[in-house]
């Protein structure tokens, strides 16, 4: 299993994107979400990365993929400019999300009760699995009062993967992430990141800040891993509640797992 590494460390690169104006603009925007990788960042947009902002020889440098830009061509734009027509870039973005994205862009943007800190985290490359991301990370307080870390995979309801004969695939996928979180090297890896990405998250004035702080205290110290990653369901046909897919996932996860959102109908 590949090494879970996060956050950046390069004050330089604090500093000049506190200076920046596009950065400005960006952690200003409701509609974006800022996730920090390991020494870069990427700034997604109805699931897509729009952004990707590296330090490189002292200066900041800006990418994003020719198609948010209108342009029909394989390969990436090196430059900010771009960044001058943001509402253009996102609106270009957003014919590919896909319905699961769109979905999960509506629940961690607009449930304000959310303290999301990350979205597609990938943990490694496992054997005969290969490299995969789960859907976001929340902090949130448990039943006990205890501040977790907890994973959430997202699927629409129209998804293959939650639906099969016998064994869904997405049994696969949840075991796989298990065996990442309860893997203890990798869950003090994750931790550790994260404790850099908080301290991230003040330095640069994301806006979960004061909800994350508000959450966890001052410090990261008391923060825990949740090795029991949830499965969320959207656009649930309320008719097909009792449905024997959505069965078979609630005798597989349980209640607190599983977390089912049907679709809002009119009339």
């Amino acid at each position: 299993m590949s090494e879970f590494k996060r956050g950046v460390e390069n004050s330089n690169f604090i500093k000049e994107l506190n200076n920046n104006s596009h950065w400005q603009q960006i952690i200003k925007d409701d509609d974006l979400f800022v996730a920090i990788r390991k020494e870069y960042i990427n700034v997604y947009y109805y699931g897509q990365s729009i952004a990707k902002i590296e330090f490189i020889k002292n200066k900041i440098k800006w990418t994003t993929h020719k198609k948010y830009l209108g342009i029909d061509e394989e390969g990436y734009s090196e430059t900010g400019v771009y960044l001058d027509k943001l509402e253009e870039l996102k609106q270009n973005a957003k014919r590919y999300g896909g319905k699961e994205k769109e979905q999960v862009k509506k629940h961690i943007l607009q449930d304000k009760t959310l303290c999301v800190l990350d979205v597609e985290v990938t943990f490694g490359r496992e054997e005969g699995f290969g490299k995969r991301s789960i859907d976001y990370l929340v902090a949130e307080k448990n039943d006990l009062g205890n501040i977790h870390l907890v994973f959430y995979e997202a699927k629409h309801f129209d998804n293959s993967e939650i639906r099969a004969r016998e064994i869904p695939k997405v049994f696969e996928q949840m075991e796989k992430y298990e065996i990442a979180l309860n893997d203890p090297a990798h869950k003090t890896e994750i931790l550790n990141s994260y404790k850099t990405i908080f301290k991230n998250v003040l330095e640069l004035n994301l806006n979960i800040k004061d909800k994350l702080v508000k959450l966890v205290g001052a410090t990261f110290d008391n923060v825990e891993i949740d090795i029991e990653p949830r499965l969320i369901i959207f656009e649930i046909d309320p008719l097909k509640i009792g449905d024997i897919h959505i069965e078979k996932l609630k005798q597989k996860f349980g209640d607190k797992r599983l977390i089912l959102k049907e679709r809002i109908t009119n009339g």
